[in-house]
């Protein structure tokens, strides 16, 4: 009696289990079949919802999702309307004026109104909130004075005048400074004192005027948002959203198994030793894209020994292409200055090649010590960096210059660099479409010069061409700022990585993955396609 009870409890108990993972199939099945979830995954996660107060670019896919910015930046340099349906910049360049979308509206349905750019730019610069991101307004007249002293103003409902403390290239504000502002709203937040703003429990679920509208989430694991079919650029075609965060070497198993649909690109992209695997999957549409982002190495040039000329020899040493075809497989491109081959400022006088025994041939007229061991620093967590570390240490050793590679967790890598207690360091850069994007870490007194530079004239070519405002005025700047590189060798760029991106045939219209790097998706056009 007691073992034909403990027999029906069983077959009771399987009975459940069955029923509930019948139940939670279904409702998956459901999900999928009924074509309006797109998953999205990335491989770390955000750290908070407050747009300007994180760096993290995870948290930017986040913000992207639920807030708009005012242009949609595409890695071709090019930008096209997204909150701002308009734009002019006065002749003396120091009066942009943007006119906004006047269909935007806040997810609670209040129409989005040049008075929450205006207060979203205040708080952005403002002393006493002392946003993260506050030098993304820094160049507006009035920044850090007081708390109401930024020069933005509402000209009317839907037009915003921003005031430039100097005359200011408009590609330079939108792809350095315009990026990274995400407008919130007045209505919702413009009664806080400002000290408290960050305790408010709008953050706990925002209220944007993006694509997405904030349903729920699990701390650190997934995100879900239903679709904004008020969307003032397109309404969305799918239902809902999720965005789950997936360890680099279960994407492709997830994509595989239909659980991830798309990947986020940049922060989420696909590891080489799965690339040929992804290639040959049925359900899956893969693409290389390159890339503005790149690895190179910083050279001390505080230390005697590594005279300019030296640098020349070190920077023409370094077997490139080795690296691009052994570890990338070919899924990069060999990098001599800070622009790809098809950045729209980049001079060729930068490619000064492979050529070892030229490099041989100066350290030889420099009187170079062959005995001196060089410290060669390089962070842990990128395996091709760290195997780069090891090709470049066998091509310096055949010209001559030995290097004792030392390995440190990457915070531990950046301090020492910064305080320059090395030699040579590998550091990587997500790089930009606007040209300026390195020019701070050429500028002397910056926390930034890995070289410890102390002489100015790469800062002050490349930020000259911060101020200039046509592309053919810019072009002589940046190719002046290209030739002092070569000249001065502060860095030997290394390579570029291509983005390694797939996802599932069941959604389309994902055409240009490549611009997910400058922090924008355009989901809104995304379709379920089966």
């Amino acid at each position: 009696m007691k073992r034909k009870t403990v027999m029906q409890k069983a077959l009771v108990l399987l009975l459940v289990v069955a029923m509930v993972a019948g139940f939670t199939s279904i409702a998956f099945g459901q999900d999928r079949a009924g074509g309006q979830t797109i998953t999205m995954a990335m491989v770390a996660a955000w750290d908070n919802l407050i747009p300007f107060d994180t760096t993290s670019s995870y948290s930017d896919v986040v913000l992207d999702l639920i807030f708009d910015k005012l242009v949609y930046l595409k890695q071709d340099g090019t930008y096209e309307p997204r909150l701002a349906e308009s734009w002019e910049m006065s002749e003396d360049n120091k009066v942009l004026t943007v006119k906004l979308n006047e269909n935007a509206k806040w997810h609670d349905g209040e129409p989005v109104t040049a008075d929450d750019v205006v207060f979203t730019t205040k708080i952005y610069g403002s002393p006493t909130v002392a946003a993260v991101r506050q030098n993304n307004v820094n160049p507006f007249a009035g920044f850090r004075e007081d708390d109401d002293s930024i020069q933005v103003e509402a000209l009317d409902e839907h037009t915003v005048a921003f005031t430039l403390a100097q005359p200011t290239n408009i590609d330079f504000l939108f792809f350095t400074k315009f990026r990274d502002i995400y407008i919130i709203p007045q209505h919702l937040l413009g009664h806080l004192p400002l000290e408290n703003i960050r305790e408010s429990d709008y953050w706990k679920s925002p209220i944007g005027s993006g694509p997405a509208i904030y349903e729920s989430q699990i701390s650190g694991e997934r995100m879900e948002f239903t679709a904004n079919k008020e969307y003032h650029l397109k309404s969305p075609s799918w239902d809902r959203f999720v965005l789950r965060v997936v360890a680099t070497p279960n994407l492709l198993s997830g994509l595989m198994n239909n659980e991830i649909d798309v990947l986020a690109g940049n922060i989420g992209s696909l590891q080489l030793s799965d690339w040929d695997m992804a290639q040959q999957q049925p359900n899956l549409v893969t693409n290389s894209t390159t890339t503005v982002g790149y690895q190179y190495m910083a050279i001390n040039t505080a230390q005697d020994y590594l005279t300019p000329r030296v640098r020349q020899a070190i920077n023409m040493a370094i077997n490139r292409e080795a690296i691009v075809a052994g570890l990338l497989r070919g899924e990069g491109e060999a990098a001599f200055g800070p622009f790809s081959k098809e950045h729209l400022y980049h001079n060729d006088v930068v490619n000064v090649g492979f050529n070892p025994e030229e490099a041989k041939r100066i350290l030889k007229e420099e009187g170079w010590d062959s005995s001196r061991e060089l410290v060669f620093s390089v962070p842990t967590g990128n395996t091709v960096r760290e195997l780069a570390a090891v090709i470049i240490q066998q091509n310096l050793q055949d010209i001559g210059i030995r290097t004792r590679i030392v390995s440190a967790d990457f915070a531990t890598h950046l301090n020492r660099v910064r305080e320059g207690n090395y030699d040579l360091g590998l550091i990587g850069s997500g790089g930009s479409p606007d040209p300026s994007e390195a020019v701070i870490n050429f500028k002397p007194d910056h926390i930034n010069n890995f070289a410890q530079l102390s002489d100015w004239s790469i800062y002050n070519t490349g930020a000259a061409g911060e101020q200039a405002f046509s592309f053919e005025d810019r072009k002589l700047h940046y190719d002046k700022y290209q030739e002092l590189l070569v000249e001065q060798v502060p860095f030997s760029f290394l390579y570029f990585e291509n983005n390694l991106f797939a996802h599932n045939t069941r959604v389309g219209n994902i055409n240009d993955n490549q611009d997910y790097s400058q922090l924008n998706r355009d989901v809104w056009n995304w379709t379920i396609v089966k």
